[in-house]
């Protein structure tokens, strides 16, 4: 009886409790249904942000991982017929093709590797719609995170910097990815330079064309000098990708002391800049996301929409995400470190209608510079 009269004092305080609260005017169900519509909107926006991220990654092609030697483009191409002998032909040929081997062979014997180290390959593509020329590595890049020290570190390579192509031979790096795609261009880094490549990005140089176009034109101050020299690197890009008539690119303009590049010129220009286009490039990165950072999201938007269509990935897919970040954060503010500029040598072919196959360089220096910016 008595155990009765304790559970109805029980209810009875808890039902006082209740009454007083109310009273006091306590709206405990008013706070709970608000939070509880908060979690909803919250889980709605994080939902709308999901589909919004998946929808822009969908349009990013993803490397399958299969690759293979183009052997009817390798047996074409004069160079590789007969690798050895064809370097072996005159002393300079000769003393090309082994200083690459061997740069190969100390970049194979001494790989470098830190955990806390990402580098990624980033491959520009330079393949206009009505080019019948096939697509070629124009601007070739590798963007190192140094996790140790917090470093963000650019380089630009010399894409006719003759090179060890695995299972190929000796020739201009531009050449791997013309034989072999992204992949066997991202081996010829590692094994050049000793250095691992975590992923790679390959990005249609069209992209930066159509934004160009998009965000307002490439402005360089200069001279009739400076115009005549961007109008010749115009004629021999045309030549290489096979433009002609309505689809070759037109030549640029001068308004006082500044010349005006729409997106192909500025490719155009680029693409022939030899020593100076990693110079180029930075300027070229540097002009355009000042534009796109003054357009605020929208521009960012349309950065997207334009890039990421044009795009190939491998890589982890939290890496990716990385990447846009660290893109965004620091492009820029871009310096890119050359590679392949120190004692540069143009090696002649010795061949009726090759001028040149390409460049050496001092192997070792730079690729002691690389991996010491590279690791600390």
């Amino acid at each position: 009886m008595s155990v009765n009269k304790d559970l109805k004092s029980t209810a009875t305080i808890a039902e006082n409790g209740a009454l007083a609260n109310d009273k006091r005017g306590f709206p405990f169900k008013k706070i709970f249904f608000a939070l509880l519509i908060v979690l909803i909107v919250l889980s709605i926006f994080l939902l709308i942000i999901n589909i919004i991220i998946n929808s822009y990654f969908s349009k990013v092609k993803v490397f399958d991982g299969k690759w293979a030697i183009d052997m009817q483009k390798l047996n074409s191409m004069p160079m590789y017929q007969d690798n050895v002998g064809y370097f072996s032909q005159t002393e300079e040929l000769h003393a090309a093709y082994h200083a690459a081997l061997l740069n190969h062979a100390q970049a194979t014997s001494d790989m470098k590797y830190d955990e806390n180290v990402y580098n990624y390959a980033v491959f520009g593509i330079d393949q206009f719609e009505n080019s019948t020329a096939p697509a070629s590595a124009d601007i070739v890049m590798v963007i190192s995170i140094n996790k140790n020290n917090k470093q963000v570190t650019y380089f630009s390579f010399e894409t006719k910097l003759l090179t060890y192509i695995p299972a190929v031979g000796v020739g201009p790096m531009s050449d791997a990815y013309l034989l072999g795609g992204p992949q066997l261009l991202t081996n010829t880094l590692e094994q050049n330079y000793g250095i691992q490549i975590d992923g790679f990005v390959e990005l249609n140089m069209s992209a930066f064309s159509l934004l160009i176009d998009k965000f307002g034109a490439y402005e360089i101050h200069g001279n009739k000098e400076l115009l005549e020299r961007i109008n010749k690197n115009i004629e021999s890009f045309n030549e290489s990708k096979g433009l002609q008539g309505a689809d070759a690119v037109g030549p640029a303009n001068m308004e006082g002391n500044k010349i005006f590049l729409n997106g192909q010129q500025t490719l155009a220009y680029m693409s022939n800049g030899g020593a100076e286009k990693s110079n180029i490039a930075n300027s070229v990165l540097s002009q355009l996301t000042t534009k796109i950072y003054s357009g605020g999201f929208g521009a960012i938007k349309t950065t997207l929409d334009i890039s990421l269509e044009r795009m190939m990935i491998s890589m982890k897919r939290e890496d990716i995400g990385a990447l846009l970040q660290l893109g965004f954060a620091v492009l820029n503010n871009i310096e890119t470190t050359p590679v392949g500029n120190t004692g540069r040598v143009a090696v002649q072919s010795g061949i009726a209608n090759v001028p040149s196959v390409g460049y050496t360089c001092n192997y070792q220096a730079e690729r002691t510079v690389l991996i010491n910016n590279i690791y600390g």
